[in-house]
């Protein structure tokens, strides 16, 4: 643990040197796409194409990789093992801005390994990790002040290092399942005399997910039937909320005015099929988005249309409202550009201002089909 408080210290006086520029406007076009270029971040005339080709589109602004379980930039705050690349986001913006594109680096948040199992700070710091299914898995305890600081400070200093247009999070949230944490489980047995370890265990339900219920994880039903349980949902969701504030905080001290966006599963995680405790009304009624791009993973109209509206109906009038278009995820795929502008049809009619495609790679077959289509979406006639 002390290696990973002396680098963030250690960051911390590194970016006092650091002049923050001038952040962009807040509004980030009407599309965007979510986009990998691994490859072609290490060639620049790929890159530079690829960008061509992007513009061309119609896109207004990209989302490429800044940290999902490693980072993509020269961070002097993460583990040397778990910087993939020091060069890939400087290339990515330089060439993206030179096309007059936008970039909200993607930022998981409580990713630190995922479901494979906990990276190297986790392994350094076991009693940041989630437990569940028997072992501590590659998600942060949102409840750790610690792992907090350490997301945070990795925030700082890609906003505060980088010209970056404004910031997309994504798993701020807790891990879909049915477990406990070191932090959750000392506050529930001080204030309940309730042992959460003890009341995970074996059994099944079905849970959705941000692909909707078809899409459904096993649960554990009898821990969910305990009588705790909506306290520790309640409880688990103030932590994740107490990290937007914190993060809303410290891009606001680092880059004023920069646009904070978020990925979010959707409306139906409110309901008591979810573990993911994701409260995102509540981070735009307090100012913490700029912006939100709930999920569209659904591959029949019908569950398209509902999931759409949904969202609809529960983000604010006036507030900007994106629909992510999974044109390949693991939940399906559109089959043809004829697929994917009947999508991009429906979000118009549910009142999307704008949307974002995932991916750059899946999209990329079909974008001269289809750059008409994206170029006059929402534009008045």
């Amino acid at each position: 643990m002390s290696h990973t408080r002396a680098l963030i210290a250690a960051a911390a006086i590194a970016l006092a040197g650091i002049v923050s520029s001038t952040a962009a406007s807040e509004s980030p076009g009407r599309i965007g796409v979510y986009a990998r270029l691994y490859e072609e971040a290490a060639d620049q005339a790929r890159l530079r194409e690829a960008m061509k080709q992007i513009k061309a589109a119609g896109i207004d602004f990209l989302l490429p990789a800044g940290k999902g379980s490693v980072v993509y930039w020269d961070s002097r705050v993460a583990p040397e093992e778990l910087v993939r690349s020091r060069t890939y986001l400087d290339q990515v913006l330089k060439c993206a801005h030179a096309e007059g594109l936008k970039v909200y680096p993607v930022f998981c948040v409580a990713t630190e390994g995922g479901e494979a199992g906990p990276n190297a700070l986790l392994k350094r710091n076991p009693s940041w990790a989630f437990f569940y299914e028997g072992a501590r898995r590659g998600y942060i305890d949102p409840g750790n002040a610690e792992a907090r600081r350490y997301e945070v400070s990795l925030i700082t200093e890609l906003v505060t290092k980088y010209s970056v247009d404004g910031l997309s999070l994504d798993y701020c949230r807790c891990p879909n399942r049915v477990g406990y944490t070191d932090t959750g489980r000392a506050e529930f047995l001080k204030q309940h005399n309730v042992d959460l370890a003890k009341i995970v265990s074996a059994g099944s339900e079905t849970l959705d997910t941000e692909g909707g219920k078809r899409a459904a994880r096993s649960a554990t039903a009898s821990a969910r039937a305990h009588p705790i349980w909506p306290e520790w949902q309640k409880w688990k969701t103030a932590q994740i909320n107490t990290l937007a504030r914190e993060i809303r905080a410290a891009v606001n001290k680092a880059k004023p005015g920069l646009p904070i966006s978020s990925y979010v599963w959707g409306y139906h995680t409110y309901t008591n099929k979810s573990e993911v405790c994701q409260d995102w009304v509540t981070w735009i009624n307090e100012g913490i988005l700029d912006w939100i791009n709930p999920s569209g993973y659904r591959y029949t109209d019908a569950a398209f249309l509902e999931a759409a509206r949904l969202n609809r109906e529960h983000v604010p009038k006036g507030f900007p409202f994106y629909i992510t278009i999974g044109v390949k995820t693991s939940h399906g795929a559109l089959k043809d550009a004829a697929e994917i502008r009947k999508q991009m049809t429906m979000a118009r009619e549910c009142g999307a201002e704008g949307l974002v495609f995932f991916t750059w790679e899946a999209l990329r077959p079909f974008a001269s089909e289809l750059a008409g289509d994206i170029q006059s979406y929402g534009r008045t006639k």
